[in-house]
């Protein structure tokens, strides 16, 4: 059982009402978050989406997977990005939409031999298949539990997937050209990410506008919940096990430090956070201030109990602390905690859970 300790937080100065929250309050975090910790993120001059491919998905009779290549220009970088578009049997509505980025490239999502293999760059992952830092024939497949698309589909959902890697390799050398383009560091660029597939996918006209969904498991998980703070076509963000720079507070909180991620990830987050180290009580805001930030759409934060790095009860405080945000708008319903048993992973079990809070926050849609 998660137990949950008192901390001195920032206030959300949510007191003055609606207006003052979104007209004052909302934009200073935004410039907060952005200057110590997530960093910038530069316009795009150009998101291109062209259709490769369109057939009918052997997971699921009457689904249908299309292959998009999505180029996305900044001034003169170029971002050639492979998404995976997957839409459920013909309904009379459009489908709600679930979006999000994978570890490994399309093909460990879907081991369709249809699909190519991403020839992007890749971190060594011997258990993933991936060697010489590329993907192999055995990376085929591998995450299939983590984009259980059948199940997905078979709700009624339409899934969209490309590598993160597409937007931004996770390596502080490889991604240093993506970085100089613009981003303060590659969580804003994965961020960023989930709003210029979006600005490719919804033009198509094969998903509903109105109900879409960012989904985010670890560092995926810290990038849904900033692009839903930035973007707010995003009417639901789920992280899971998203733990430090995520969901998890800073303040007086286990697991994961400041100087930990910059030891290990030196390129995840602007360099002014690192000023922080040992002194995360010093930081002008904490991460209930940026679940805050999605109000009045949802947010879903999910735990597992076993997930001690990732800080589960720290998690659960900051959904505590954000409750005044959402309760501005009658929405106290649209933030939720949700924990498991185990350790940190992505499953179709936690994938159901997510699509049954998904289908209460868009049955008003």
């Amino acid at each position: 059982m998660i137990s949950v300790t008192s901390s001195a937080l920032p206030e959300l100065a949510c007191e003055a009402g609606r207006a003052h929250w979104e007209q004052a309050v909302r934009e200073a975090l935004i410039d907060a978050f952005v200057s110590t910790m997530y960093g910038p993120a530069p316009h795009a001059t150009e998101v291109a989406c062209r259709l490769t491919e369109r057939r009918e998905w052997a997971g699921l009779r009457g689904a249908q997977r299309l292959g998009l290549e999505v180029r996305i220009a900044i001034q003169k970088y170029s971002f050639p990005v492979s998404v995976a578009l997957y839409l459920p049997p013909v309904a009379r509505v459009l489908p709600p939409l679930v979006l999000g980025p994978n570890f490994a490239g399309n093909a460990s999502v879907d081991p369709d031999p249809a699909i190519p293999l991403d020839t992007g760059w890749m971190r060594d992952e011997p258990a993933w298949g991936m060697a010489g830092n590329r993907a192999t024939p055995a990376t085929r497949g591998i995450h299939q539990g983590r984009w259980p698309l059948a199940d997905i589909l078979k709700r009624g959902y339409a899934a969209a997937v490309w590598y993160d890697g597409d937007i931004c390799p996770d390596d502080p050398a490889i991604c240093r050209p993506v970085l100089e383009a613009g981003f303060g560091g590659a969580i804003a660029a994965w961020a960023w990410g989930f709003s210029r597939v979006l600005d490719a996918v919804i033009p198509l006209g094969m998903v509903d506008s109105r109900r879409i969904a960012a989904v985010g498991h670890s560092r995926h998980g810290k990038a849904a919940l900033w692009a839903a703070a930035n973007d707010r076509r995003l009417g639901l963000a789920v992280s899971n096990n998203s733990g430090a720079g995520g969901a998890r507070l800073w303040r007086d909180a286990g697991g994961e430090t400041i100087a930990d991620l910059f030891d290990r990830f030196p390129h995840w987050f602007a360099s002014p956070l690192k000023s922080f180290a040992g002194r995360e009580n010093a930081l002008p805001f904490d991460q209930h201030q940026l679940l805050a930030l999605a109000a009045p759409r949802a947010v879903l934060v999910a735990s597992a109990d076993d997930d001690a790095w990732a800080g589960p009860a720290d998690e659960r405080r900051a959904v505590e602390a954000a409750r005044p945000a959402f309760a501005l708008y009658g929405r106290a319903e649209a933030l939720s905690w949700q924990h498991r048993p185990g350790g940190h992973g992505i499953g179709p079990a936690d994938w159901a859970r997510f699509l049954d809070f998904a289908d209460r926050v868009f049955a008003a849609n």
